[in-house]
C-alpha cells in the first residue's frame, strides 16, 4: 500500500470507515474504565517497534481514533451499558445473556479499534490494507468470551496479545485485564458453530493471490444440528465464565448460508435476534455444554479453585488461542509459489508468537530492553526474503 493511501486509511472513521463527518476522536477505551483502573495519565508499553525490538510507551488517555460525530454519540450509549456491566463484573455477580452480548459488542468494539491503532503504532509493518472497520465487524462472527478472577491483584489495566503479529494479520482474539478480571474474547469465521449445531462450510479456503486474494471462500457445508462438548475444539483454562455465541453469517443475496437458508429450524430455536442471524449463549460447564435460551436468565460465577492459572498463563493462552485460530482460518490456496510464501509466513508468525507464550510463562523479563521476539520475527524475515531473491 502506498504512503498516500495508508495516511488516507489512518484517517478515516474507526466505526464507518468514511472519513469523518464533523470529525471527532474516540477513545479506544473510555475515560470511566482508566479511572477505574488507576491514573488516566499513566503511560504503558502500548507497541514495539518492528525495527529495533523497543517497546513504544503511550498514555491510555491519549489512545484516539478519528471518528464521525454521529457514529461516535451512537457508539457511547453501548460504552454507558457495559459501564454497569464491568462493575457487575468485577463484584463477582451475575449478568444475563443480553449484558453478554453487549459486552461482546464492546470487545468487538475494542479489539477492532486496538487492532487498526497497533498498525499505526507497528507502522503497519504486516503490510496490511484493512477493509475491517467497527461498523462491519460487530456481531458478524462466532464470538467467545471467557471471565477469568484473579486473587490479590490490584489496580490495573492491560491489553494482552494486541502486540503479537498475528494479531496484525489477523485481530480474532486478545485479552483485557480490568483489575482483577481478565476478559479473554475471541470472534472469528465459524469458530464455533461446529459445536453449537450451527451451519458451517466443510472446508474453509484463504486466497492467497489472483483476484480474490486475501478472501476466504467457503464450500460444501454441514449442520450438526447438536452441542458439541467441549464445545471449543482448543484446550482453555477454566474460567468463572465461559460464553460462546455463534453468529448465523449471510450470503451475498442477504440470505442466511446453509441448505434451509431463513427456514432452518435449528437456526432459529437457538437464536436471540433471527433478523441478525445472532444465537444465543452457549455456556460451557466442567461436564456440559448448555444453551441458554433465557435471554434475562442470571449467569452465576462457576467456583474456581486454582485451576484457572495466573495473569500470565492466561496471556501465555491467548497467543496460543490467536495462532490457533490463525491456522483454522483456512486452507491456503493459490499458485504452488504464493501459497509457498504464505505458509512461510503463517509458520514464522507461529513461531514468535509460541515464543512470545513461553518467554511469558518463564517469567522472562520484558523490560528494560529490546524484544527479543520481535527481533526474531524481523531477522526470520529478512532471511526468507534473502531466500527468494536467490530463487
Amino acid at each position: 500500500m502506498s504512503k498516500a493511501n495508508e495516511k488516507q486509511k489512518q484517517r478515516q472513521c474507526v466505526f464507518c470507515g468514511q472519513v469523518p463527518k464533523n470529525k471527532n476522536r474516540e477513545h479506544i477505551l473510555p475515560r470511566w474504565l482508566l479511572e477505574l483502573t488507576g491514573d488516566p495519565t499513566r503511560k504503558v508499553a502500548m507497541a514495539i517497534d518492528p525495527d529495533t525490538g523497543h517497546s513504544i510507551e503511550f498514555a491510555w488517555s491519549a489512545l484516539v481514533m478519528p471518528a464521525c460525530e454521529e457514529c461516535n454519540n451512537q457508539y457511547s450509549k453501548l460504552e454507558d451499558r457495559v459501564k454497569g456491566i464491568a462493575q457487575v463484573l468485577l463484584k463477582r455477580l451475575p449478568i444475563t445473556s443480553r449484558q453478554a452480548f453487549d459486552l461482546l459488542d464492546w470487545l468487538d468494539k475494542v479489539r477492532v479499534c486496538l487492532w487498526l491503532n497497533q498498525r499505526i503504532l507497528q507502522k503497519n509493518v504486516a503490510r496490511i490494507d484493512p477493509h475491517l472497520f467497527v461498523g462491519n465487524r460487530i456481531g458478524a462472527k462466532d464470538r467467545l468470551l471467557y471471565v477469568y478472577t484473579l486473587d490479590g491483584n490490584g489496580n490495573g489495566l492491560n491489553a494482552f496479545g494486541i502486540e503479537s503479529l498475528i494479531f496484525q494479520h489477523q485481530p480474532s482474539c486478545f485479552a483485557l485485564r480490568i483489575n482483577d478480571i481478565i476478559l479473554l474474547n475471541a470472534s472469528a469465521d465459524y469458530a464455533f458453530s461446529a459445536g453449537c449445531g450451527f451451519w458451517h462450510p466443510a472446508r474453509m479456503e484463504s486466497m492467497v493471490d489472483g483476484e480474490f486474494a486475501g478472501q476466504v471462500r467457503f464450500t460444501g457445508y454441514a449442520m450438526p444440528r447438536k452441542v458439541s462438548h467441549p464445545l471449543v475444539p482448543f484446550p482453555l483454562l477454566k474460567a468463572a465464565l465461559r460464553l460462546i455465541q455463534p453468529i448465523a453469517q449471510r450470503g451475498s443475496d442477504g440470505q442466511f448460508l446453509g441448505p434451509l437458508r431463513q427456514n432452518e429450524s435449528y437456526h432459529l430455536t437457538h437464536m436471540s435476534n433471527p433478523a441478525m442471524g445472532a444465537g444465543i449463549i452457549f455456556r460451557q460447564f466442567d461436564d456440559r455444554v448448555a444453551p441458554i435460551y433465557n435471554l434475562d436468565a442470571p449467569l452465576a460465577f462457576d467456583e474456581v479453585v486454582g485451576d484457572h492459572g495466573t495473569a500470565e498463563d492466561i496471556r501465555a493462552q491467548t497467543y496460543r488461542l490467536q495462532t490457533a485460530l490463525l491456522r483454522a482460518a483456512g486452507v491456503l490456496t493459490g499458485s504452488e509459489a504464493a501459497v509457498a510464501r504464505a505458509r512461510s509466513m503463517q509458520n514464522i508468525l507461529a513461531q514468535t508468537n509460541e515464543l512470545r507464550a513461553t518467554m511469558v510463562e518463564r517469567d522472562f523479563p520484558s523490560s528494560g530492553g529490546p524484544d527479543y521476539t520481535t527481533i526474531a520475527f524481523r531477522d526470520a524475515m529478512n532471511a526468507a526474503k534473502a531466500n527468494q531473491s536467490e530463487l
